[in-house]
């Protein structure tokens, strides 16, 4: 991958913001150019700064010297960061108290991090920045790979040619990859005709998957592609393709997020979606922003658009290969929240399936999920 797209990171301990110049501090960071960033900041929590200049006997009421001490807050540091084009990504709890804690049990400790009220009352917190360079996203556009998932598809050839047809009018660099996964009908066959069809006019290949399971059919077409920008679609087109080719193409200039497409910003088509299964969305939308430290509005929509660079970290670290996740959408969300990229939700066009049935067990699955949640709480 072109290093052009890597990220930079750097890091500021809290003695740092305690007691160095803040402005240039930054302005130092702000001479970086050419380079997308990550600004990683720890720093004292709110409720503990003030303790902490008394016990260093810098109150006003202890001492008539100038003081040694900055007194920062967490929007003092935010909005210094705005003003050099730095936007917020999250902030978490490091450390909960002075005291140790290490009779505690480290999964309990990890818990009480993440509870909201416990949180805010945090002794050490880390806040993560993130700045983007539009510039050389412009001059440098990304090869682009779309990943298209099929089992058992084919009653909808009519809306994937469509769909083709659509990507080749308005990403016709873009490199396409329809995945077959152990269909019971016909829809290999299908898939081999497209190919034929638009050989000449788009950048199309069909592999069949080495597995089971949608995620697993995203990493044999990852892995068979050549793109450093990399987009999910379902093959039953159900999301609207123009929503999400504008999508892929917003994300082309952006290298420190993932975009996350949400199906429940729009009115939905009648029957797109079960009641059962609209209220199991919202509450899983909840619970995955709490544990993720972002707002995610559809938690389980199909339509994801990331970095292969964010994609080799996932590899990297192993949680893209667990087969806890049986659909690759909670690690990838998680996995962009736990790897510093900021999660964008993209309002799609959400429409009732035009044939076929979905490849999902309302309860089994959902059971699956809540899994992925526990291990994120624990982890």
């Amino acid at each position: 991958m072109s290093s052009t797209f890597m990220r930079r990171t750097t890091s500021i301990d809290s003695t740092s913001i305690a007691t160095k110049d803040l402005s240039a501090l930054f302005e130092e960071i702000d001479k970086i150019k050419g380079v997308p960033q990550v600004l990683s900041i720890s720093t004292i929590g709110n409720a503990w700064e003030p303790l902490r200049r008394w016990s260093k006997a810098e109150s006003r009421l202890l001492r008539n010297s100038p003081f040694s001490m900055n007194r920062v807050t967490v929007a003092d540091l935010l909005s210094l960061g705005e003003l050099y084009r730095f936007l917020p990504i999250g902030w978490h709890a490091t450390k909960l108290t002075p005291c140790f804690t290490g009779w505690i049990p480290l999964s309990l400790r990890k818990i009480a991090r993440r509870c909201p009220v416990i949180k805010q009352l945090a002794k050490e917190i880390r806040i993560v920045l993130y700045r983007e360079t539009f510039e050389d996203a412009q001059l440098s556009p990304r090869p682009i790979t779309i990943v298209i998932p099929a089992r058992n598809e084919a009653g909808n050839e009519p809306l994937l040619r469509q769909g083709l047809t659509q990507i080749q009018q308005r990403l016709p660099d873009a490199e396409v990859v329809l995945v077959e996964g152990n269909s019971t009908d016909n829809t290999y066959k299908m898939l081999k005709g497209i190919e034929s069809d638009f050989s000449d006019d788009l950048h199309l290949s069909v592999i069949r998957q080495d597995g089971k399971g949608k995620k697993n059919a995203v990493i044999c077409g990852f892995r068979h592609c050549q793109g450093e920008l990399l987009a999910i679609v379902d093959c039953d087109f159900t999301v609207d393709i123009n929503d999400s080719i504008s999508a892929i193409i917003l994300a082309s200039s952006r290298q420190c997020c993932m975009i996350n497409c949400s199906r429940t910003i729009y009115p939905m088509e009648r029957d797109a979606m079960r009641w059962a299964n609209y209220i199991g969305n919202r509450l899983f939308a909840l619970l995955v922003s709490y544990l993720s430290g972002q707002a995610v509005s559809d938690a389980l929509c199909g339509t994801k658009i990331f970095t292969r660079e964010l994609y080799d970290l996932l590899i990297s670290d192993g949680s893209w290969l667990s087969d806890r996740d049986p659909f690759g959408d909670f690690t990838l969300i998680f996995g962009a929240s736990n790897q510093n990229y900021r999660i964008l939700n993209y309002p799609v066009r959400y429409y009732a399936r035009r044939s076929g049935a979905p490849n999902i067990s309302r309860w089994t699955d959902g059971l699956k999920l809540l899994k992925v949640c526990w291990h994120q709480l624990t982890s």
